[in-house]
Formats: structure tokens, C-alpha cells, sequence
């Protein structure tokens, strides 16, 4: 199986093996997004508003857990699709269990200061005290299960097992989807029953991941005991390449703060309540784009391992183009029908015609935001840690908040919106000037 895998990589036309790649791992994003939404679901109906947002409050806790696994994951991915493009089956193989090790010392880590710490984390999230019996009982269960909240797909997918990598996705997330009316409902558990759901979720994740590395031999990678003694200067390689999905996420909540002080100043409770929804769509629209770099990361990585130049840089060439064409149709669907989008989470008549307007706004920034994603992927898995992180910095930081400062001054609410656009066209620019550079150094122009 392995084998096979590392021949699909390397062998199959890039075009065809792109969607290959892409198709499982699109699923995959979408499956998580809808569990978010079920989740949701169940909590409200079955235990109530306040539920709903004492485990929402919380959620800053919960980004940065998976800004750790995600740090650790997209690091040792483009480490080790590049290590078997060079046929480095011994680096691969240290790399991994080097990732595992880290990953869950740090998860014990997280788990002991945060229930050590608890009331004072959910405090300092902004947690009041009616919200708080909620999401207490919500977060100390998730803490505790800490160490199972992440199934290393990235890592399967590395090595070319994409349809692995999504059930490693879906079948977690339908346990999940499964048990929250009988924990919630049947067994009247409340938030406690929506949490425990989640982890033994988790664990089947957990499960599954240590199925496929170490007893199916599907995977191409063959980890001893020796392979987790700490390697320095392999995991300092982890955690810079790593480090951008980190700060993207992190920044990306903070980003989410300080939006959300200035709609507070300039337009009140309904510009807020109605960022949430545009949020909401605009993660909707981006699932494709997520899933889709998801799968080609690992392909560029390889090849890029392997000497396979004109892979790389057709993969490069046909992902943009598609990104263009996805952002284009994107945008015209929420121009056309920025309404009714609306209409399906609201029925509040002034937050659908706010929304309307500002989905308009804000998304002009689709039409920039795929280009990126597939730029920013290509960093990553070539192990262009500085490039990569410039973009990173570039878009939830370097450009942002300037723009978002000087235009909410000049222009009040709508400066805000426009801010959006905006940076993400500066963000853009720089990385494909960036991009270019990198390409024609090495000969890979496009």
C-alpha cells in the first residue's frame, strides 16, 4: 500500500491526481464544518441558549489546541512528503514519532494547566458568570480528553492515503453527530453529554491513527522505539515550517477580537450579530479552497523531494487557475444571492439587509483569499519557512490591522467592511511577488 501511494505521488498525471488528492480531503473539511453545526444544534435545543454560548465563549481555548496539532501536523507533513520523495524513509520515520511525542507532551501540558486554571482561562475569554456553569462542565471534559483531539491526517495524507486521511474525518465526526442526541437527550447530560461525545469521537480518531501506523502496515512509514528519541534540530524544522498555520490561527482569532471592538464602536449589537452570520458564509464558501490545498500540499511536497520539477510546477499552474475560477464563481453566487443566504441563518429583517451589503463588501476578498491559500501551501510543503511566515504575518497582521485602523477612521462601519478586501489584495500581491521570486531562483517559473 505504501508503495502504491508513494507511485500515485510521483507517477500519476498531475491533473488528474490533484482531484484525487483533493476530493477526499474537500469531504473531510466539509464533514467537520457540518458537525460544528449539528453540535450547535443539539446544544441549543437540548439544553438552551445560554449553553449555546458558554461552550461559544469558550471556543479561543479550543483554537489554540488545534493551533498546536496543526502547528505539529502541517510541519511534519511537509517533512516527511519531502523525505520520501527523497527516499529518506529513516528521516520520515524520526519525524513522525518525533511529532507524536511532542503532540502529546503538550497535550498533557495543556490538559493539567487548564483544569488547574480553568475558571480563570474562561474568565479571561470573557465568560459571565450566568454563562459560566456551562462552560465549565463543557471545557473541563475537552480538557481532559486533550490528548485524543487530533487523528494526525495530515500526516496519512502526506504519504498519498487522502481517502484514509477523510475517514479519519468522517467517521469521528458521524460517531460525534450519533451520540450528541443520545448523550444530550436519552441520557439528559446536558453540555457534559455534548463534550463527552466529542472526545470519545476523539478517541475512535485516536483509534484509527494508531491503526494506521502501526498495526494495518498500510502506512509506508515503519516506526520503532528508537525513532522517538527527540531529534533538536528535526523538530526545530517542524515547528518553523509549522509555525505559520499557528500564527494564521491565533491571528485569526485575535483579528476576530479586534473586529469585533471596532463594530462595537461604530455600529453596535447588529453590525456584531451580523459579522457572526457573514462569518459563518464565508467559511461555507471557503470549505473547497480548504480542502482542496489540503491535498495538494503533499504533492508538491513529494515531488518537490523527488527532483520532479515540471510537476511542481504544473501542480502550481493548474491549482491557481482553479482557485481563480472557484474565487470568480464564489463571488458571483454571493452577489446574486446574498439575501437568501442571509435569510437561512436570520429571519431579522435589518440584520438581512446589513448582511446583504456587507457580503458584498467583504468578499471581494474571495476573489485574492483562494490564490493565496494555494500560494501559502506551496511554502509550506517546499519548506519555505520565511516565505511562508511573511504570508502569514501579511494577512491576519502586517496588513490588516493598519488598513482596519485607518479606514474604520476615515470611513466609520463601512471602513471596517472594506478593510477586509482590502488586505487580503495587499496580502495577495506580496505573496505572488514572493512566490515568483522563489520559482525563478529555482527555476520553476510559471
Amino acid at each position: 500500500m505504501g508503495n502504491e501511494n508513494q507511485r500515485l505521488l510521483g507517477e500519476t498525471p498531475v491533473k488528474k491526481l490533484i482531484w484525487k488528492m483533493a476530493i477526499p480531503s474537500i469531504m473531510g473539511v466539509m464533514a467537520y464544518n457540518l458537525y460544528n453545526i449539528v453540535d450547535t444544534f443539539f446544544i441549543s435545543k437540548g439544553v438552551g441558549a445560554n449553553a449555546v454560548g458558554g461552550v461559544s465563549v469558550s471556543f479561543p481555548l479550543f483554537i489554540f489546541l488545534s493551533a498546536v496539532s496543526s502547528t505539529l501536523g502541517s510541519g511534519a507533513a511537509s517533512v516527511i512528503s519531502r523525505a520520501l520523495g527523497q527516499k529518506d524513509y529513516e528521516k520520515a520515520n524520526r519525524a513522525a514519532a518525533n511529532t507524536f511525542g511532542l503532540f502529546y507532551l503538550l497535550a498533557i501540558m495543556v490538559t493539567v494547566f487548564g483544569l488547574i486554571y480553568l475558571e480563570q482561562l474562561l474568565y479571561m475569554m470573557g465568560v459571565t458568570d450566568t454563562l459560566m456553569p456551562y462552560a465549565k462542565r463543557y471545557t473541563r471534559i475537552i480538557l481532559m480528553g486533550a490528548v485524543t483531539s487530533t487523528g494526525f491526517s495530515n500526516l496519512i495524507r502526506a504519504e498519498g492515503s487522502s481517502k484514509y486521511a477523510m475517514y479519519i474525518w468522517v467517521i469521528p465526526m458521524s460517531v460525534n453527530v450519533i451520540l450528541d442526541p443520545i448523550f444530550i437527550f436519552g441520557l439528559d447530560m446536558g453540555v457534559i453529554g455534548a463534550a463527552a461525545a466529542t472526545v470519545v469521537s476523539q478517541c475512535v480518531s485516536m483509534g484509527m491513527f494508531l491503526y494506521y501506523f502501526f498495526i494495518s502496515g498500510k502506512s509506508v512509514l515503519r516506526i520503532r522505539p528508537r525513532h522517538f528519541i527527540p531529534d533538536k534540530k528535526l523538530l526545530c524544522e517542524i515547528f518553523f515550517i509549522g509555525l505559520p498555520s499557528f500564527l494564521q490561527m491565533i491571528g485569526h482569532a485575535a483579528s476576530i477580537i479586534i473586529v469585533n471592538q471596532f463594530l462595537k464602536k461604530y455600529g453596535g449589537d447588529l453590525s456584531i450579530n451580523t459579522y457572526g452570520v457573514v462569518s459563518k458564509i464565508n467559511t461555507f464558501f471557503s470549505i473547497p479552497v480548504t480542502g482542496f490545498v489540503q491535498g495538494l500540499s503533499p504533492i508538491i511536497g513529494y515531488n518537490k523531494g523527488a527532483g520532479k520539477i515540471e510537476r511542481v510546477r504544473e501542480s502550481i499552474k493548474f491549482s491557481l487557475c482553479v482557485a481563480g475560477a472557484y474565487s470568480f464563481w464564489g463571488y458571483v453566487v454571493i452577489m446574486v444571492l446574498a439575501s437568501q443566504l442571509m435569510y437561512i441563518f436570520t429571519d431579522d429583517n435589518d440584520m438581512i439587509v446589513m448582511g446583504s451589503h456587507v457580503l458584498k463588501i467583504v468578499n471581494l476578498g474571495i476573489l485574492c483569499s483562494s490564490l493565496q491559500s494555494v500560494q501559502s501551501a506551496y511554502f509550506q510543503a517546499v519548506g519555505e519557512k520565511k516565505a511562508s511566515l511573511l504570508v502569514a504575518l501579511c494577512n491576519q497582521i502586517l496588513c490588516f490591522i493598519p488598513i482596519l485602523l485607518m479606514m474604520s477612521k476615515a470611513y466609520g462601519l463601512d471602513g471596517v467592511w472594506y478593510a477586509f478586501p482590502m488586505s487580503t489584495t495587499i496580502a495577495v500581491i506580496i505573496s505572488t511577488i514572493v512566490l515568483r521570486k522563489i520559482l525563478k531562483k529555482e527555476g520553476e517559473g510559471i
